[in-house]
């Protein structure tokens, strides 16, 4: 199966393969720590965004993989993406952005079902990155739990 890359391949590549190489290395060294579920204070602010990107990863005992994904809310500390591919919390991923090229390596915090063919995944940047998701207009902030059921409350009086 041949997989078909963006961009100069070259360059590319070789940045994937590096990529892939230092998550080979962190499977083989201790695990970190499982990330505590967060109350609704957060480190950063997240809107709601649809920024499609190219996911790879290698995981452990199988193939190294690739697929195209998108977000639905983005930080400056991660996101939370719809991606098909099976990946497990702790697990390096390199994340290529559609719109700029942007290359962004990550940290899997949370895996969630959706459906039966695609899984919620929670990333998590190792340092704050402001411009990886390349969004141009001031976008809405991603909505709380609280908030969707006041709207819901005020549409039906």
């Amino acid at each position: 199966m041949t997989l078909r890359l963006p961009g100069p391949e070259g360059s590319l590549l070789s940045r994937i393969f590096e990529a892939l190489k230092r998550a080979q290395l962190s499977l083989n060294s201790p695990k970190p720590e499982p990330v505590a579920e967060q109350s609704d204070r957060r480190r950063s602010k997240r809107w709601s965004a649809h920024v499609p990107l190219f996911v790879y990863g290698h995981p452990t005992g199988r193939q190294p993989f690739y697929e195209e994904a998108y977000s639905t809310n983005v930080s400056a500390l991660g996101a939370r993406l719809i991606m098909m591919a099976t990946v497990q919390p702790g697990q390096t991923l390199l994340l290529v952005n559609n719109v700029s090229q942007a290359e962004q390596e990550c940290r899997v915090a949370y895996v969630g079902g959706r459906d039966p063919q695609t899984v919620e995944v929670a990333v998590e940047f190792s340092q704050p990155v402001e411009d990886f998701w390349s969004i141009t207009a001031k976008p809405k902030p991603a909505p709380s739990p609280e908030s969707s059921s006041d709207s819901e409350r005020q549409r039906s009086r």
